[in-house]
């Protein structure tokens, strides 16, 4: 006579909860991989909005400076 010290229906089931577990594992790496993508895709927008506004302020400072440098040097008058 032999004893066992896990029956079958034991190991069967271990062996669900640890599919179980794996499965739960693999769909949270997804998810958690696609929502770290998605924000990352946000970031890229919203910095290059960003970006698009500060370049255009930075536009119209510089033609601001033109057109105030421009202003100067017609009121310089003739002999410079």
């Amino acid at each position: 006579m032999s004893t066992y010290l896990l029956s079958t229906d034991t190991l069967k089931t271990v062996a669900s909860g640890a599919m179980g577990a794996m499965t739960f594992g693999a769909y949270h790496q997804f998810t958690t991989n696609k929502i770290m993508d998605l924000n990352n895709e946000n970031l890229k927008m919203q910095n290059k909005i960003y970006m698009e506004k500060i370049e255009t302020k930075h536009k119209m400072d510089m033609d601001e400076l033109k057109n105030q440098l421009y202003k100067l040097e017609k009121k310089r008058g003739w002999f410079f």
